[in-house]
């Protein structure tokens, strides 16, 4: 496993390990996340099989509102949640148009995104073409991590890691659906119901 720190150098050779097919852990603004390109499926499925994880869709961080635009359709309260709480920890599950992403879906029609809060990741996803997968750098059924030592324990095989762990030990992101113009909470995270509720 190669290691690299967050210099700009150090992130655009990352992002070319994950452009040539290449698994890489990474800091976000929540927790340690797994990528990978993800209109690569055989990557996709060494996620899959690294994590042992489920046969449960992955979800997708993008550099930008822009950027997410293109993949998935946004209804009004989708795109309200998105301008208010992008950057930041918030997941929204949207309906895909861009079905060459159907390997992380896992045959659902939404694909779960998000715009992370951090320097680091913001410019390795954006190097990496807008989008990186953005799963947890973790075993499944296992914590997510904090620290670049525990992922390089419980996921020796990845390809590469940005070493800077994650100082604050945030929560994982909230993550909700907007169904009938209500919001659906389907994970509560970083973010609380009150605060989502406020924007409609």
């Amino acid at each position: 496993m190669q290691q690299y720190t967050n210099s700009t150098p150090d992130i655009h050779d990352l992002a070319q390990i994950v452009n040539n097919g290449g698994i890489v852990a990474y800091p976000t603004d929540t927790v340690y996340g797994l990528g990978c390109n993800p209109y690569m499926s055989n990557s996709v499925e060494k996620i899959f099989k690294l994590k042992i994880r489920e046969n449960k869709p992955l979800p997708l961080l993008c550099d930008s509102l822009e950027s997410a635009l293109k993949i998935a359709s946004f209804d009004k309260i989708s795109l309200k949640l998105a301008e208010k709480f992008w950057p930041g920890p918030l997941t929204i599950l949207a309906p895909l148009k861009d079905y060459s992403l159907k390997s992380l879906t896992r045959g659902s029609e939404f694909i779960g995104l998000r715009v992370p809060n951090n320097n680091d990741s913001l410019l390795l996803i954006s190097e990496c073409g807008g989008y990186l997968v953005g799963t947890s750098a973790n075993l499944s059924g296992y914590n997510s991590n904090h620290f670049a030592s525990s992922v390089i324990s419980q996921l020796p095989d990845i390809d590469a890691i940005l070493i800077n762990d994650i100082k604050d030990h945030s929560k994982e992101s909230t993550i909700v659906k907007v169904e009938n113009d209500e919001i659906i909470i389907l994970r509560l995270g970083s973010i609380d119901s009150q605060l989502l509720q406020s924007i409609l």
